[in-house]
């Protein structure tokens, strides 16, 4: 495991942890980027729930939302989601944190690369089932380990049109590989067949000598 973690911290009053803050400047953690008034951190170990406590103890009418992954956790990456006030933390639940490794060649189309990505994920969360065993949130995956004669098993999904044909394979909690291929245009033996005889016709016409 990494001793790095990532970190999307929410409050109800974005001004506390805004780039300007108090937190921020006194934070053992590095601010990344702040998108809808989530600061992203980049977390060593586990300090920032220190920080978060503490923050929530010095503001006790504020409520904290924070959602961490580890970040080199790729093929079984969980996210963890916690609400902290008045000193306490209450973890909230946790879910996969899908990684996508897109095609190698040029995504044809980035619209339909999302559409793609929503089309699984609605799948997914209906296959990876999270339970609370003994007090603790577990994710209730399909196993995929090799059996006593080496198999392994994938979930494979795909996504088509007429143009293309796009297909995904979750491997671990969170690993999604994804290609995506052109498909040959379809052809309609007897709308080609009537093509070529109404091409014959127009040529014996443009023949003829009136």
């Amino acid at each position: 495991m990494s001793y790095y973690a990532y970190t999307i911290l929410e409050c109800t009053n974005p001004e506390l942890i805004s780039s300007g803050s108090s937190f921020v400047k006194e934070s053992n953690s590095e601010l990344l980027k702040i998108i809808n008034d989530k600061s992203h951190f980049l977390t060593w170990k586990d300090t920032m729930d220190d920080e978060i406590i503490k923050l929530s103890l010095k503001h006790s009418g504020e409520t904290f939302s924070a959602e961490c992954h580890w970040d080199t956790e790729y093929y079984d990456r969980v996210k963890f989601f916690f609400e902290y006030k008045n000193g306490e933390c209450k973890q909230l639940g946790i879910k996969p944190g899908y990684v996508f490794i897109g095609p190698a060649e040029k995504i044809p189309n980035e619209e339909e690369y999302s559409a793609f990505r929503n089309h699984l994920i609605k799948y997914f969360n209906r296959l990876d089932f999270v339970s609370i065993k003994d007090g603790k949130f577990i994710i209730d995956k399909l196993n995929n380990e090799k059996d006593q004669y080496g198999y392994e098993s994938y979930v494979t999904i795909t996504y088509e049109n007429d143009t293309y044909k796009w297909t995904a394979t979750k491997k671990g909690i969170s690993w999604v590989e994804v290609s995506c291929e052109k498909k040959e245009p379809i052809i309609d033996p007897l709308k080609e067949f009537e093509d070529k005889m109404k091409n014959s016709r127009n040529e014996d016409n443009n023949e003829l000598p009136f």
